[in-house]
């Protein structure tokens, strides 16, 4: 508190006196009241608009404050003067948050070079990837941030959705299991993604998954949709039809679930009971008689 006063003493005493308002500045950020040191690193650039230390300060406590705009103003000010460091990985979290991957990726980039063993900014360049859709980049990052973190099942997990993305179905499911090898929680939704890349390479593997999936999520449009066009492609088809048609009967108004309940039954052989089915979804949906022409896929 005497400290506190001062400071206010001494700037009142002599406004322009840069080195009492940094050092009053760093005793507000000490106390935690970081806005009222914003204030104050303010007013040492009005008088000294590139003051290194104020810019760096500035910056640092807007990125506390979450004020990713500031961040970006005060830090390229900072990193133009060549005095980047940290700089980098804060600019390219603004730009991150404010959407502009662009940038985002150039400052974080340098922030990798400087730290490559910060997890914190490995990763966050690899979810920049993701959003540009670089998912290459992404699986490169995201290996060196296993290597960082080698127990960490969230990363491993990551890499199996990466590698899916990209219809590495195999290296998928690798990730996958290796990710629940690790801890991670095998809820629906892992089992769902699981299940969905063994269908890539395993039909009945993939199957077996997602029957798993159904007992907790009975008559799930998708994942029943899922099934039924694996069978298909497996020329299972009086399976494929009893799915498709699972599906028509608990959503009557999915007339391209009907539609391929015919298709598959004419498949099987069953042109008669086939060709009926894929009328009626056709007085359903006319649009449906192109289908007659093209190869349909959900």
């Amino acid at each position: 508190m005497q400290a506190d006063k001062n400071f206010k003493k001494a700037i009142e005493f002599d406004t322009t006196n840069i080195d009492a308002r940094i050092e009053y500045a760093n005793l507000l950020i000490d106390e935690r009241k970081y806005v009222y040191a914003v204030d104050q690193f303010k007013k040492v650039l009005q008088n000294n608009a590139r003051h290194t230390v104020a810019l760096q300060k500035i910056t640092e406590v807007s990125f506390l404050l979450r004020r990713w705009s500031d961040v970006v103003s005060y830090g390229k000010m900072l990193a133009t003067s060549g005095k980047g460091g940290r700089m980098n990985f804060m600019l390219g979290k603004a730009y991150y948050e404010e959407e502009d991957y662009g940038e985002s990726e150039r400052y974080l980039a340098l922030a990798v070079k400087d730290e490559p063993a910060s997890l914190e900014v490995v990763k966050l360049l690899s979810e920049v990837y993701i959003e540009l859709s670089d998912y290459k980049q992404a699986i490169n990052l995201y290996n060196q941030a296993t290597a960082l973190d080698p127990k960490n099942a969230g990363l491993v997990y990551q890499l199996g959705l990466l590698h899916y993305t990209l219809n590495n179905e195999k290296e998928a499911v690798k990730y996958f299991e290796l990710a629940a090898e690790k801890g991670y929680k095998t809820d629906l939704d892992f089992k769902e993604n699981l299940g969905m890349a063994y269908l890539g390479f395993n039909v009945e593997k993939g199957i077996e998954v997602l029957n798993q999936v159904l007992e907790k999520k009975p008559g799930n449009p998708e994942i029943l949709l899922q099934i039924a066009q694996a069978h298909f492609k497996s020329r299972n088809f009086q399976l494929a039809a009893d799915t498709f048609y699972k599906v028509y009967q608990n959503d009557p108004t999915n007339s391209k679930a009907l539609y391929m309940t015919g298709i598959a039954y004419n498949k099987k052989g069953d042109r008669n009971l086939g060709n009926s089915l894929c009328e009626k979804a056709i007085q359903l949906d006319p649009k449906l008689a192109e289908l007659k022409r093209l190869s349909y896929s959900f």
